[in-house]
């Protein structure tokens, strides 16, 4: 539209976290980079890596642009507050550097391999969506001895979670499950990392028809000895890089706040989209609020005013009234036709390489795949 922009990135590579958080094996970044280059290559575009913007930087760029878009996801890894827990011990490992190392050596031979650490090692991740999974399936194909997760809840919920497919490939490459556990204490020596002391929980049914509560089993405690802990309970938000002095309004979780409508935050000018602004989310809705927040900065340089198209209004107005709502039940609908599969790598071929294990579909399934397609806009109008 005829706007000049500038992407400031702090990482030696495009692409975020699709780029060094989603491994190769899932998303190969052969593929990513097409879509990366369609950007780059817009002579509109200038696109600056190993580029860090702290608070005094950002107040340089809110001084020189129109308008910026923050973006800086959730790239904090948050701590699975255990007695004695420390990120300066020794076989202490964040989720978010160990998926930088593993992704960066693998897609662009940056650094160095993981298996450097983790070959004949054995590992334990605590967690239960698809960052822990992408930590526990990584661990396989870097040679780990022995990989465990561990969750406080159970298989159902990390299935729901993440997916009934990626839970279920990651039992058959041979990760190990411990549900309804959690890390009471981590034992160390000289501050390396000797043994976890763990607790087990049941699940109490919620008189109030809410979801169960944990309580402890008393004297069901137990001890792992590993080399590794990588914590994936969930990612924040580096808000170091905002000034104090903005004083820009946050939400409860500590993301920063906007209106989630047109992503201006309390200060005009200064957008947010994606996990900064609504907390760790799948790609899918990170592009679709980047989308958004441009068109909206695209009205706003030029009108000097934020609003929003009749389609992002329709848009919202089928959110608010749960159009599209996957959790709610449907009966009585037509059985339709069944998904196709896609072919998948062995399971001893993918334990030991970083190809992409889904396949994709023939020519055939494809088509039969787009003919199940519903027309869910017909769909959402006469639910309107």
């Amino acid at each position: 539209e005829g706007i000049k922009v500038d992407i400031f990135e702090e990482l030696p590579v495009l692409g975020g976290e699709v780029a060094v958080g989603v491994p190769q094996y899932r998303m190969p970044i052969e593929k990513y980079n097409k879509d990366i280059e369609l950007v780059t290559s817009l002579e509109a575009v200038d696109v600056y890596t190993n580029h860090r913007v702290d608070a005094e930087r950002l107040k340089e760029l809110d001084a020189e642009y129109d308008a910026v878009l923050l973006a800086f996801g959730t790239r904090l890894s948050k701590k699975v507050r255990a007695e004695n827990e420390r990120e300066d011990m020794e076989g202490y490992w964040g989720a978010i550097a160990m998926l930088d190392k593993v992704n960066l050596w693998h897609k662009y031979g940056i650094g160095s391999p993981a298996s450097n650490e983790l070959k004949d090692k054995t590992v334990v991740c605590v967690g239960g969506g698809f960052t822990s999974m992408d930590v526990v399936r990584c661990s396989v194909r870097e040679g780990a001895k022995k990989v465990i997760m561990l969750y406080r809840r159970d298989e159902k919920t990390i299935i729901r979670n993440t997916t009934y497919e990626e839970y279920h490939e990651a039992v058959e490459e041979g990760v190990e499950f411990i549900f309804h556990a959690a890390i009471e204490r981590i034992v160390d020596e000289n501050n390396k990392l000797k043994k976890l002391i763990c607790n087990r929980f049941e699940l109490v049914p919620d008189p109030d028809g809410g979801r169960p509560k944990l309580e402890k089993i008393e004297g069901a405690d137990f001890e792992i000895e590993c080399d590794w802990l990588i914590p994936a309970v969930s990612q924040s938000a580096d808000l170091s890089i905002l000034p104090e002095e903005w004083e820009l309004k946050l939400t409860s979780w500590n993301t920063l706040l906007t209106n989630g409508r047109d992503y201006m935050t309390s200060r005009p000018g200064l957008f947010a989209a994606g996990d900064c602004e609504y907390g760790p989310m799948t790609i899918v809705n990170a592009v679709g609020q980047a989308k958004r927040a441009a068109s909206v900065i695209s009205r706003y340089i030029y009108d000097g005013k934020v609003s929003l198209t009749d389609e992002e209004i329709m848009e919202d107005h089928l959110n608010k009234l749960k159009v599209y709502d996957k959790n709610e039940k449907v009966t009585g609908w037509m059985p339709g036709i069944p998904r196709q599969v896609s072919e998948k790598l062995t399971v001893e071929e993918r334990k030991t390489n970083n190809k992409e294990v889904n396949l994709g579909f023939t020519g055939e399934q494809a088509i039969a795949e787009a003919e199940r397609c519903m027309r869910c806009y017909y769909i959402s109008m006469v639910a309107v």
